[in-house]
């Protein structure tokens, strides 16, 4: 098994954390997709996985998007496999993107749903491309294509997702929007409609995911610590979100989940220095 990532050139990384990529000759038992607030975007150049989630067992196809919202997805190898997948940061799939945020829903779904004759060439140029390198650059020149045509200047916006995602523990919705000129009613709809949640979802989101995400890397398995260090009330009160985002409690989830069975890296730039759209 092979697992590696490569830093987006620098006119994407305001957009995209990384793009990474996964081999194996054997079937792997891959990772559940918890509910978060970014999106993945996945191209196979091996047998492509089929995705189980909240409509049943699917198969998508050689390239589709996951964007866990409100249940996760799980990826299920049909045989050996070979992907690149663009993780795009909070918010920010809305910039490469022809469709609404809301048209997105919490669904998976193939490129060729969402970017038509487009999403289903570049696939086929990256499932016939000759080595990694090559697959790469493919999918940036194309990232930028789609930036140049789908990309919008919404400084308000822009703030807003930063700070309900980095200081999501002491965030108020309504003196946010007073920061921003905007009446809470006016802020919440423009924000639903670019980011397909409201603030307050959105920001629970943020908080759930930070939290498994130090779980995970931390691998204590501290419930309480790192709940009160995200902003929840105790422990308890981080096990109900977790079953109402999972379906479940987080022990067991926790138990069997080990660096190689997660989706979560620790970040590559501090929350500071995340570069802004210009």
């Amino acid at each position: 098994m092979h697992r590696y990532f490569v830093i987006p050139r620098p006119a994407l990384q305001p957009y995209v954390d990384r793009l990474w990529g996964w081999e194996s000759n054997a079937a792997p038992t891959m990772p559940l997709l918890l509910p978060g607030t970014g999106s993945e975007l996945l191209f196979h150049y091996r047998r492509p996985m089929a995705i189980a989630d909240a409509r049943g067992l699917r198969d998508l196809g050689a390239a589709y998007l996951l964007c866990a919202r409100r249940a996760p997805h799980q990826p299920m190898a049909q045989g050996g496999v070979g992907f690149v997948s663009i993780r795009f940061r909070s918010g920010a799939l809305r910039h490469f993107c022809p469709l609404p945020a809301l048209a997105l829903g919490d669904e998976a779904m193939p490129v060729a749903d969402i970017w038509g004759a487009e999403g289903t060439a570049i696939a086929e140029q990256v499932a016939l491309a000759p080595d990694t390198d090559t697959r790469i650059a493919l999918l940036q020149d194309w990232l930028l294509a789609c930036l140049a045509r789908h990309g919008k200047r919404q400084p308000a916006i822009e703030l807003a997702v930063r700070a309900l995602y980095y200081r999501h523990r002491e965030v108020r919705i309504d003196a946010l929007a007073d920061q921003l000129g905007l009446s809470r009613r006016h802020f919440e709809r423009v924000f639903r409609e670019q980011i397909g949640l409201t603030p307050k979802a959105f920001q629970r989101t943020a908080r759930f995911h930070l939290t498994v995400r130090d779980l995970l890397l931390g691998g204590d398995g501290d419930y309480l610590a790192a709940a009160l260090d995200h902003g929840y009330y105790d422990q308890a009160h981080f096990i109900h979100d977790f079953q109402s985002f999972v379906g479940h409690a987080p022990a067991r989830f926790l138990q069997t989940a080990t660096p190689t069975t997660h989706f979560y890296n620790p970040p590559i730039f501090a929350p500071d220095k995340v570069p802004l759209p210009r």
